[in-house]
């Protein structure tokens, strides 16, 4: 069992407790509770239980600020691959979770330290224990720093997107190649987005249609910040 050194395990998170419990809690998996010496010891599983709600409420309002026009259910669908367990389990290996957590020998002997689970459960209940110690505002940064910051917009068809904007507000839209380059099998296109006839934002890519998409993306992208 390596010793819980809280500097380097702060470091390592990059994350900063007042109350230096919580990160130890956070960390402490159920079975650690059978160890001879540590019988009253807690586990992180009410942590977790907690930061599942706060993560989910960031995302949430991350998605509706940031997506306006979505609806629902793809919304729901783009919420979804920020905080499932393979997500979550990728981006806590990301930040060495499994390496400070304590657990008995039984649990690590039988890879413990990597099993999904345990590595997701951990980093909702640091997002939970990061709440408590905190706030909203610290739990946001840290989940903005290591979750959000992780690209899905592959999830998204801008054009649709873009579509239906036009049809709420009565405008009109149009795409133009402005330019290309490259040999034939790679060729690079630059597509313009036009709205009532007037040029928007410029979109590339290694087809026309991604070149679109990139183009009514950068659109969306600016709306938002406009609206910042």
């Amino acid at each position: 069992m390596p010793s819980f050194n809280y500097k380097t395990i702060e470091k390592k998170l990059r994350v900063s407790f007042r109350k230096k419990a919580l990160l130890k809690l956070a960390l402490t998996h159920s079975s650690f509770q059978g160890n001879a010496a540590k019988k009253s010891a807690k586990s992180n599983e009410t942590l977790e239980f907690l930061g599942d709600a706060v993560l989910e409420l960031i995302v949430r309002e991350y998605l509706h600020k940031k997506f306006p026009e979505l609806a629902e259910g793809k919304l729901n669908e783009i919420k979804i691959k920020y905080t499932n367990t393979d997500s979550l389990h990728r981006i806590g290996k990301e930040l060495s979770i499994g390496e400070f957590l304590l657990m008995d020998k039984g649990e690590e002997l039988t890879g413990g330290r990597e099993r999904p689970s345990n590595i997701a459960g951990a980093l909702e209940a640091l997002i939970g224990a990061i709440y408590l110690d905190s706030g909203l505002a610290r739990a946001r940064a840290f989940v903005q720093k290591h979750i959000l910051k992780k690209d899905f917009s592959g999830l998204l068809d801008y054009k649709s997107m873009l579509n239906r904007w036009a049809m709420k507000n009565q405008c009109s839209i149009g795409y133009r190649v402005a330019k290309s380059h490259g040999p034939p099998h790679r060729k690079v296109f630059h597509v313009d987005l036009y709205i009532d006839k007037k040029r928007i934002s410029r979109g590339s890519g290694d087809s026309k249609k991604k070149a679109q998409q990139a183009a009514a993306k950068k659109f969306f992208e600016e709306q938002l910040e406009r609206k910042k």
